[in-house]
């Protein structure tokens, strides 16, 4: 999905998903290259996510949380 189709409430929730993970992932004192490699994508991908300029699929998410050793739930546990 481009940025030209979303609402500005779809953009506010990606990029409010992707501050929760940058916050994540450095309370887990875990690097961006390290994320990257542990979920089987690349860096800039990720930074992507982080800044909420694209969205991801479920195993991606799925990968993350095992990652950062977190649940699906906490993984989700944030506002808009």
């Amino acid at each position: 999905m481009t940025f030209e189709k979303m609402s500005d409430e779809e953009l506010a929730y990606l990029k409010s998903f992707g501050a929760h993970l940058y916050n994540l992932r450095k309370q887990n004192n875990i690097s961006r290259v390290q994320l990257a490699f542990e979920i089987e994508t690349n860096e800039k991908h990720l930074r992507l996510i982080e800044k909420g300029e694209i969205s991801t699929g479920l195993s991606n998410l799925y990968k993350i949380s095992k990652a950062l050793n977190i649940s699906m739930q906490e993984l989700f546990d944030f506002e808009v």
